[in-house]
């Protein structure tokens, strides 16, 4: 399962780059980029969290 998050958490952090550097080309609108980067922001703490605060001493 860790895995699985760790790519969907770099996927996601990807998915906060892209949109700023497309806006700054003028290819989207930027309430288009806030809404894609406020989707990722959300999918990146939800996929972040449990693999990066999950004690490792167990």
């Amino acid at each position: 399962m860790r895995p699985i998050l760790q790519i969907i958490s770099l996927l996601a952090l990807i998915a906060l780059t892209l949109p700023s550097i497309i806006l700054l080309a003028g290819r989207l609108e930027l309430n288009t980029v806030k809404w894609i980067m406020l989707v990722a922001t959300a999918v990146w703490f939800v996929a972040a969290a449990p693999w990066m605060w999950k004690d490792k001493a167990k």
